[in-house]
């Protein structure tokens, strides 16, 4: 599917949630680096942190403490929920153009789909007033597996009552092209975040999720 076809019969858009609507990684660096702190280890910079930030907490420690860390990582990572879950919102902030396009697709089923915790996911969303337009907000707690497993959006979109071939997955990184490609789903590139580093070709690109929102915009019959 290419050109405009791409962008018509859309029934359901299912967001990622870091660096695609939410500007999540000053907070997560701040989290990583007191983890980083309390084994006496040097702060990291954020591209750092970024680079290891969209396979859940697990991934996160794993990647930014590093094989020869020490301590016991179960308590790393409860030391970093702990930490995270209280500055959540600290510097945390809509990427451009996510809230007018949530808002703006009035019509369309959306959903958010995160492997960060859903109820971390749903206090990110619901700070940011858009619970409201969302059928719902689900995290890599939700289901017995997170992305790239194309499980929970595929149970994501039977929440939804749509079908795959109708739903559209925009995210800023391979995990979410992945996913969708995996599902049978339509996928969307959106360059905020962690784009810069993405491998995979999605089905389609843009600069913005407001560029997103005109696009579907466009596409449907007038």
């Amino acid at each position: 599917m290419s050109g405009r076809d791409f962008w018509r019969d859309v029934d359901a858009v299912v967001f990622d949630l870091d660096g695609t609507l939410a500007d999540t990684f000053a907070d997560l660096q701040t989290a990583v680096n007191h983890v980083r702190g309390l084994h006496g280890l040097a702060p990291l910079p954020l591209s750092d942190v970024m680079d290891n930030v969209g396979h859940g907490a697990s991934a996160l420690l794993a990647g930014t403490l590093g094989p020869g860390a020490p301590g016991d990582r179960a308590a790393d990572l409860a030391a970093f929920r702990a930490y995270y879950g209280a500055h959540l919102l600290d510097e945390t902030k809509p990427c451009p153009g996510a809230v007018e396009a949530v808002v703006g697709l009035a019509g369309r089923r959306r959903a958010v789909l995160s492997n960060k915790p859903e109820s971390m996911t749903r206090a990110i969303v619901e700070s940011f007033g858009l619970a409201p337009h969302l059928v719902g907000a689900w995290g890599g707690d939700s289901f017995p597996t997170m992305k790239p497993d194309p499980a929970p959006l595929l149970a994501v979109l039977d929440r939804l009552g749509v079908a795959p071939g109708r739903a559209m997955m925009v995210g800023d990184s391979d995990v979410d092209i992945e996913t969708a490609a995996r599902a049978g789903v339509r996928s969307v590139r959106v360059r905020t975040g962690l784009w810069r580093a993405s491998l995979l070709v999605p089905g389609a690109d843009v600069e913005d999720l407001r560029e997103l929102a005109e696009r579907l915009d466009s596409a449907l019959p007038r």
